[in-house]
């Protein structure tokens, strides 16, 4: 909670549904911590480039992470439909499931 009231939130109310919406995709519990959160959450230089980044440097870790929230957008965009997700991505049906279950998305 620190760490939301701490930005200054230049995107007022749709920004901050942005990084509530991201923060509920990224966590497996029902507890947002400050890691479910861009890791420059409060900084006066927030430009939402970064909102995807997991901290570290990790690419393997980065794309994980990536990948896991452009299939839960994609899910939520196509009604739950995953043949209509799989084309969203321009990937395969088989590897959209394949992603799902890996990533272990509740669709």
């Amino acid at each position: 909670m620190a760490l939301l009231l701490k930005h200054e939130w230049p995107g007022n109310v749709r920004e901050l549904e942005n990084v509530i919406e991201r923060a509920v995709v990224l966590a497996e519990m029902e507890i947002l911590q400050a890691e479910h959160f861009p890791y420059n959450l409060g900084t006066k230089s927030d430009d939402g480039d970064s909102a995807f980044l997991p901290e570290g440097f990790s690419l393997k870790r980065a794309q994980k992470v990536l990948e896991k929230k452009m299939i839960t957008r994609a899910l939520i965009e196509s009604g739950g439909n995953r043949t209509k997700a799989a084309k969203l991505l321009e990937i395969s049906h088989p590897s959209l499931l394949s992603k799902i279950k890996e990533y272990e998305i509740v669709a």
